[in-house]
């Protein structure tokens, strides 16, 4: 693709955005991003969106050091989970599957976009273009995100 600004690999497993969580304080109400989750002897520790956002960051200024993109852009995503231990076998081939089941990739989208945010363009609204793929990683390979993001040329 010659009009291909950056791409990168971010090596995690990919995580998807959690749902805002509406509050009530007194009597006002408001909602937040949810940042940690309550462990099971009542400690918190934090969601594993933020680790994810950070390491999607941290990839992406490794591939790209200048200012943040403006006009329309495309972004294209492949998103690789792990295998489960009912898909992994010794003898026979693990090719790529088709990755059916939760997280949805558009939630996974959403973290990616607000990570690259301020990063790699402007506002997220400027991605008006682009293919998200989720898929169970072939028997050699590791968990882990492909972006791409180019300019949008034509409509």
């Amino acid at each position: 693709m010659s009009n291909t600004i950056v791409e990168f690999t971010v090596p995690a497993v990919p995580v998807s955005q959690p749902r805002p969580r509406a509050v009530i304080r007194g009597s006002h109400a408001g909602v937040h991003e949810q940042t940690t989750i309550k462990n099971a002897d009542g400690s918190r520790k934090p969601h594993p969106i933020v680790a994810f956002k950070a390491t999607v960051r941290m990839a992406a200024q490794e591939a790209y050091q200048g200012p943040p993109l403006e006009g329309p852009l495309r972004c294209d995503v492949l998103l690789v989970f792990p295998r489960t231990k009912g898909q992994t076998w010794k003898k026979k081939p693990m090719p790529r599957l088709p990755h059916e089941k939760k997280p949805d990739r558009d939630n996974c989208d959403k973290a990616i976009m607000d990570a690259l945010s301020k990063l790699l363009w402007v506002d997220d609204s400027q991605v008006c273009d682009g293919r998200i793929k989720k898929v169970i990683a072939a028997g050699d390979e590791q968990p882990r995100v492909f972006i791409r993001v180019s300019r949008v040329t034509e409509v």
